[in-house]
């Protein structure tokens, strides 16, 4: 979407639906898009170049970031750490551990259950799609130099304040 078709979209709301215009909407709205735009790019680039759909990269690094030494963390853990229902979590990680990115261990506390812990073949996807996630963020940032990402970074921290 370009800056007009975003200037558009703003002003068709504020004719169409008066009472629910503010103009807070000027600012709400391009950011969904950008958004959606870098959110877009990263899952096609993780489709195209890992075969990878962004749950399952996401379930990757929230076993690198919030897992034990070992990478591994309950289903539990994962499921409430992400947002996904227990059914989606349990697809989720059939699809990694086909390709072989996770393996499912014992769980010395509970035997009823077992523990999801990333393979090192998980652990280089991860490595790669991460380096490629930084450097499509820094090209969607680009246009912005140092003090203006500096201004934006303050001005978001600044929204999130006590949310």
């Amino acid at each position: 979407m370009n800056l007009n078709e975003i200037e558009n979209s703003v002003q068709r709301h504020k004719e169409k639906s008066p009472k629910t215009y503010d103009k807070v909407l000027e600012v709400a709205i391009p950011f969904y898009i950008a958004h959606k735009n870098m959110t877009d790019s990263l899952c096609a680039m993780h489709e195209k170049k890992y075969e990878i759909s962004n749950a399952e990269l996401d379930v990757l690094s929230s076993l690198k970031l919030v897992g034990d030494e070992n990478y591994t963390l309950s289903p539990t853990k994962l499921y409430s750490t992400m947002v996904f229902s227990s059914g989606g979590m349990t697809k989720v990680l059939k699809k990694l551990e086909n390709k072989e990115y996770v393996i499912r261990i014992d769980n010395e506390t509970d035997k009823r259950s077992k523990l999801v812990q990333m393979t090192p073949k998980g652990e280089e996807l991860l490595s790669h799609a991460l380096k490629d996630v930084v450097d499509l963020e820094k090209d969607f940032f680009s246009p912005l130099g140092d003090e203006e990402q500096k201004v934006l970074k303050e001005l978001l921290y600044k929204v999130l304040k006590d949310k």
